[in-house]
């Protein structure tokens, strides 16, 4: 991950020379998990991107994300409930080619794709059941505890609408093409929508 931010760095600074523009981003995340049956997670996502113009149209933009998102479920018996909370958090480093075209003055659209490199920092669940009266609670997590693996590797693009060179919002889709589950006996490919509001400077 050090050096997937060294190169980050690198390239922001090799656009120096060119024409770019920096940019702040929230939004909306609902990433799948692989302890997760019938819903996704859903969570929030902030972070910075430096779009390199290449040209008046076209260009490149490195930029590094932090993502949070949580769930819970719950199920209920003859003797008792439960519910089961799970939480994850990343840090993700998007390198996304880009073409924008003028609609009106103030007002273009901008069409997007590339990689992003995922790392999980967090994965942790958390049960609480309650039998007959008798409530208890465990915790764990789930990189040490089991086979899912923090790395990531996904690819994705989208949409997004500038209003005066300021404003944005955008909506995309990545699809991960690493298997997170390092079993023999069942494969996952973490997949979220994104959606969200930046200001560009």
């Amino acid at each position: 991950m050090k050096k997937v931010l060294a190169l980050v760095a690198a390239v922001m600074l090799l656009g120096g020379t060119a024409m770019a523009q920096a940019s702040f981003g929230v939004g909306y995340v609902n990433p799948t998990h692989i302890s997760l049956s019938d819903s996704n997670l859903n969570g929030l996502y902030a972070g910075l991107d430096y779009n390199i113009h290449f040209s008046e149209n076209f260009g490149v933009a490195p930029g590094v994300y932090a993502t949070y998102a949580t769930k819970s479920q719950e199920s209920t018996g003859a003797l008792g409930s439960g519910k089961i909370t799970l939480t994850e958090a990343y840090v993700g480093v998007p390198i996304n080619l880009n073409y924008s075209f003028k609609l009106a003055p103030d007002f273009a659209i901008v069409l997007y794709a590339g990689p992003t490199i995922s790392y999980g920092v967090m994965s942790k669940s958390k049960g609480d059941i309650k039998i007959l009266g008798i409530s208890g609670s465990t915790e764990g997590d789930l990189y040490e505890n089991t086979n899912y693996k923090p790395l990531d590797v996904l690819v994705g693009g989208g949409v997004a609408f500038d209003w005066a060179e300021t404003f944005r919002v955008s909506l995309g889709y990545n699809y991960g093409i690493l298997d997170r589950n390092a079993s023999d006996h069942h494969s996952f490919n973490r997949s979220y929508l994104h959606m969200g509001v930046a200001y560009l400077f």
